[in-house]
């Protein structure tokens, strides 16, 4: 009833009561914060089809180029054919930081790519490198957006191709490695514990670097540590398998030896963290980065072991992610600018949760951040060449991992409280 309905039935006056409290106002509303404009591709299937296309592309063109010249522009003729070949004839593998610093595992591995005429054997290697890559990629999307997983896919597909495209072009086993390591994430997301531990066991007889991952990964998962002396054993017996047992042994011991080799390396061609020093007229003697590495690998457990603990999928996986392809950056003295290849596929993943989680605070910020980082470090290198020549990617690479590491570090303490699972909410 309105104030002139009551001064006419009561005979009320509230034209004094309306002067002392003013008039009367209703509530405001407030203000509902826009959603964020969608990302492009708007379609579904549209963003599949441009992903499939920015990927089928230059794998296309760089399989054709090395069919047409399988000795040029690679590192297989010399290195991976030469060790296969070596392998079934009884030979040493190793000649040095120059050759191959793989695990005698590798050069069975690569044995279906050495036995096929050259030019088919170079195509067919590379188009697999890439599908490790494609395949799992695909699947870690579709583990973290069930319900829309083209549209993400796209993006995490535009920030990790052009960092793969240099080892794909060499033939480098980085890219493989890359994209095996990709399947474990994936297979430990889904609780998948064998097929993980697979997946890392693979990844370590391809780069003795998976190791890394393979240690850290138990810490927190633990149906993985009943498994684990499987799959080391696994690893351990099968070069016995395909090699005389005294031959075998051999192999192992110049294999140690070649690794100890690697790690006094200090020609300035790396793109480590004494690739960053380098550019400043500075290093870290031998004996100093190898202690370096030592804390550094301690230090990356503590911080996997003391927050991993308390996140909740799929922020813990992406984590352990982040950080075991981090450190392998960092801290191998060897790391190449193709070596971030194995950094690359880290990088989509995680610019395309910010990009398409609304629920993350500053996500789009994060996300964007994440993917100009990306970006920089795949196109740039090529665009300053001229002036830099190649040492601009072993600056700017580790750079930026470096920068990737702190913001994630800092996104996954400073919202600790938004990333518990419910039940350790109500217990805390």
């Amino acid at each position: 009833m309105s104030a002139r309905q009551l001064e006419r039935r009561f005979g009320l006056d509230l034209r004094c009561l309306q002067r002392i409290l003013g008039p009367v106002q209703t509530p405001a509303i407030p203000k509902q914060s826009e959603p964020p404009i969608p990302l492009w591709p708007r379609a579904p299937r549209v963003g599949l089809i441009a992903a499939v296309a920015l990927w089928a592309i230059p794998v296309l063109v760089v399989c054709v180029a090395a069919g047409l010249n399988p000795r040029g522009r690679t590192v297989t003729w010399a290195s991976y054919h030469y060790c296969a070949g070596n392998w079934w004839a009884g030979k040493s593998l190793y000649i040095g930081p120059a050759g191959m610093n793989y695990l005698p595992h590798f050069a069975i591995l690569f044995t279906p790519f050495h036995y096929v005429p050259l030019w088919l054997g170079e195509m067919l290697w590379r188009l697999c490198m890439a599908l490790t890559i494609v395949i799992g990629l695909w699947q870690l999307m579709r583990a973290l957006f069930p319900s829309e997983p083209a549209r993400p896919y796209f993006w995490a597909t535009l920030l990790t191709m052009p960092l793969c495209m240099t080892s794909l072009q060499f033939g480098n086993a980085n890219a493989i490695f890359g994209g095996v390591t990709l399947l474990a994430i994936v297979a430990l997301l889904e609780r998948r514990w064998w097929t993980a531990l697979g997946w890392m066991a693979l990844a370590t007889a391809i780069k003795p670097l998976g190791i890394v991952l393979l240690l850290l990964a138990p810490l927190c998962y633990t149906p993985l540590l009943a498994r684990l002396p499987v799959a080391l054993l696994a690893l351990a017996v099968f070069p016995f398998l395909f090699a005389r047992s005294g031959y075998a042994w051999g192999q192992y011991q110049e294999a140690w030896h070649n690794l100890q080799a690697c790690a006094v390396v200090t020609e300035h061609r790396f793109a480590d963290i004494n690739g960053v020093l380098r550019t400043f007229g500075t290093e870290f003697s031998p004996a100093a980065s190898k202690l370096v590495r030592v804390l550094a690998g301690g230090l990356t457990a503590a911080v996997w072991w003391a927050s991993a603990r308390r996140l909740r999928e799929p922020l813990r996986v992406l984590w352990l992610f982040a950080l075991a392809t981090g450190y392998l950056m960092l801290f191998n003295p060897m790391t190449e600018e193709n070596s971030y290849g194995i950094l690359a596929p880290a990088l989509g993943a995680w610019g395309a949760f910010f990009l398409f989680n609304p629920e993350v605070r500053c996500a789009r910020l994060l996300g964007w951040t994440i993917a100009t980082m990306a970006l920089t470090m795949g196109l740039l290198p090529n665009v300053v060449r001229p002036l830099f020549g190649n040492y601009f990617a072993l600056f700017w690479h580790p750079c930026m991992a470096m920068i990737f590491l702190a913001l994630l570090g800092w996104f996954v303490w400073s919202a600790e409280d938004k990333l518990n699972e419910p039940s350790q909410r109500k217990r805390a």
